[in-house]
């Protein structure tokens, strides 16, 4: 009876035999070259059963669990409990005991081991169901535990091997070396500039995106196609492109520096150092702010206002007293994103910088130059982090625990209110005024592209196209581009259910440990991208993971870094669906899994395709994060880009940056076509009935 029981229902034997598969047919150790590149000879090396060593010892172990229900008789519910708690301890101490001993072997762990994993993750999760957590939803549990695992891995590992680098050299431990690269006069310097460039910017983005976002919720009426334009211009421009194009303006051969140094004395390197950075980030990522404060101002409830207003108030009282107060969440989180984003930027001081250095740049220099200095690189790199996770931390002492919220159940919506007059002529003046700076901005882009050599010869040519993509798809800009759309495409949809997936656990769950979970997914947005980068090289260069080089760490950089992206798309289509619509599921002996798939996922359809397609072109677009992770064999669109930049080819940079410029509009436009026909066909259904 209990040999029928072994073999017939218990699930423990088919994990086990579904691991010793994977060891079978799979590598248990890293290939140098992967698996479709690799010789049969170094396959068969790879292959753990091919000797003895240390991966037998992973996986003997799991002959053990079909064992436990004869060691464990189900015979009553506590009997049933020590065996739970039994194989529980067993899969932490398999788990453990394989990255310890490959750590302290050096041992690199293939593909077998993420099926064994899988396997000690399903095991987990049916221990833990026996255990009554998350009330036996063993769904939840996989997806609890698969998202602790991946935060752990991907997001808290590299960040702590970045600071535990400083302290090593050459494999030794000297933490010495920590104060003796602090103490250098240049750090002192590169610090102070990264902060006034970062800190300049934030303020300067914050101040014209509430400006831009009070025009189109406050006093645009058909011109609000504006918002739209400018939320859209930053995601599908690379940062350095838009540096290029101030350089084309405003640069040694910019047409309106000749007008400069003509006319008002001006000297034509006016440009190059903070001046620059700071015009730079500011065009670049003003637009960012522009979004979050929008969505702000359209949640502020104008009822508020009008009764400010029967209270005698006048517009201005109203404006600084009411709504300005109400913002400062939206405020500190745009000052926040725009300050993160300009300290880890590399790119643009590279282009404008000159002689002035940031952190960011130098960090570069440490790992892609000649110095190669990892130390000094995991150092800086901690400094920058450091002061990111400053900037949070005041961000949300300024914030506080106070309460924000502006509308509470069903009421009577009201009208928006004007703004006081002046400040409506101040605001339209500045946007006129951006938008002919981006338009001539944009224009000497797409322009400097079919030129022979800006500022020398402006004869159009199509020359820097047919260098990119006139020489076959082996050759020229073909193969970066193929394998950046193929690395986005890849990333961009685990993005969004993966983000789908922590914000239903953290929205619709209640646990312990989910106030540390939610700090741990905002870490991947607070930490820079340049650090993102460096941690990565550090903590997947060696074993017990050794990911570098290959394109999966490309891959899972791009989800890592776009996960908020996936998280807040979510979390905002969550906030407006009832907790009654999964309750009545479940209600109806509806598993979690259906719940999300037939009830939740359908509802949240066009924002879930909003958040893979700028995922998408966010991976298509970024550089601070891969730029150190890609080789020859992986190399990405941004990285050939900047490469081009670093030779002096311009108008090849430009070009492709212009092409790039042109495909995402479109692929966002499409989509965005896509999700407006969805509503509006929702919108009409809701009507007829």
């Amino acid at each position: 009876m209990r040999q029928n029981k072994l073999f017939t229902c218990n699930p423990a034997l088919l994990w086990m035999l579904f691991a010793w598969l994977g060891f079978i047919l799979l590598p248990s150790k890293a290939l140098d070259y992967g698996l479709l590149d690799s010789t049969s000879d170094e396959l068969f090396e790879a292959m753990g059963w091919s000797t003895l060593n240390l991966s037998w010892l992973w996986f003997l172990p799991m002959l053990l669990f079909p064992l436990f229900s004869l060691l464990f008789p189900q015979q009553d519910s506590d009997s049933q409990t020590r065996r739970a708690k039994f194989e529980l301890g067993a899969v932490i101490s398999i788990f453990l005991f394989v990255f310890i001993s490959a750590t302290a072997t050096d041992f690199s762990l293939g593909y077998s081991i993420i099926i064994l994993m899988i396997a000690l993750l399903a095991l987990a999760t049916d221990a833990l169901a026996k255990l009554k957590v998350m009330q036996g939803d063993k769904f939840v549990i996989a997806s609890l535990i698969a998202i602790v695992m991946s935060i752990s891995f991907f997001i808290v590992y590299p960040t702590f091997a970045i600071l535990l680098s400083m302290f090593f050299d050459k494999g030794e431990f000297q933490p010495e070396q920590v104060l003796s690269i602090v103490q250098q006069p240049y750090v002192a310097r590169v610090v102070g500039n990264s902060l006034a460039v970062s800190s300049t910017v934030g303020i300067l983005s914050t101040f014209f995106g509430l400006a831009f976002a009070l025009y189109t919720t406050r006093i645009a009426k058909r011109t609000a196609f504006i918002g739209k334009i400018f939320s859209i211009l930053p995601i599908v421009t690379p940062p350095f492109v838009v540096g290029l194009g101030v350089t084309l303006m405003l640069g040694r051969s910019g047409y309106v520096t000749a007008f400069l140094v003509e006319y008002l004395g001006f000297s034509s390197n006016w440009l190059y150092g903070f001046t620059g950075i700071v015009i730079a980030h500011t065009l670049a990522l003003t637009p960012m702010s522009f979004m979050i404060l929008e969505g702000a101002l359209k949640s502020i409830h104008p009822s508020i206002e009008e009764a400010a207003y029967t209270l005698r108030s006048n517009r201005y009282q109203a404006f600084w007293h009411i709504i300005f107060p109400l913002l400062k969440p939206a405020l500190a989180n745009s000052f926040l994103v725009v300050a993160i984003q300009s300290l880890a930027d590399f790119s643009t001081p590279l282009v404008l910088g000159g002689s002035f250095d940031v952190i960011a740049t130098q960090i570069y220099f440490y790992i892609a130059g000649s110095q190669l200095d990892y130390a000094s690189a995991s150092t800086l790199g901690t400094i920058l982090l450091m002061f990111s996770l400053a900037i949070f931390v005041v961000q949300y002492l300024w914030i506080g625990k106070r309460s924000y919220v502006t509308v509470s159940g069903k009421s009577y919506r009201g009208e928006v209110q004007e703004l006081p007059n002046l400040l409506k002529m101040l605001i339209i003046t500045f946007l006129a005024i951006w938008i002919i700076f981006n338009v001539v901005l944009y224009g000497s882009i797409f322009y400097g592209s079919f030129t022979v050599n800006w500022g020398v010869d402006y004869t159009l040519t199509l020359k820097n196209y047919e260098t990119l993509f006139g020489q076959g798809f082996s050759d020229g800009a073909w193969p970066s581009l193929i394998q950046t759309v193929i690395f986005a495409a890849s990333a961009a949809p685990i993005t969004a259910l993966f983000g789908l997936l922590i914000a239903y656990i953290t929205v619709r769950r209640e646990f312990k440990g989910k106030k540390t979970l939610e700090f741990l997914t905002l870490l991947c947005f607070a930490v820079p991208g340049t650090v993102a980068g460096v941690s990565y090289i550090i903590a997947f260069n060696s074993s017990p993971i050794y990911l570098t080089g290959t394109a999966m760490i490309i891959v899972l950089s791009m989800v890592m870094r776009n996960m908020p992206v996936g998280m807040r798309a979510a979390i905002a289509g969550l906030g407006q669906l009832d907790k009654s619509l999964d309750e009545a599921s479940l209600s109806l002996k509806g598993s979690s899994l259906k719940t999300i798939w037939y009830v939740v996922f359908p509802l949240l359809k066009p924002a879930l395709l909003s958040a893979l397609v700028t995922s998408f072109v966010r991976s298509m677009t970024t550089v601070s994060a891969i730029i150190f992770l890609v080789t020859a064999d992986t190399r990405v669109a941004t990285s050939y880009i900047l490469n081009r930049v670093e030779d002096g080819e311009y108008g090849i940079a430009i070009a492709y940056g212009s092409i790039l410029i042109v495909v995402m509009m479109s692929i966002i436009l499409f989509f965005d076509w896509i999700v407006g026909d969805t509503r509006i066909s929702r919108s009409k259904a809701k009507k007829m009935n």
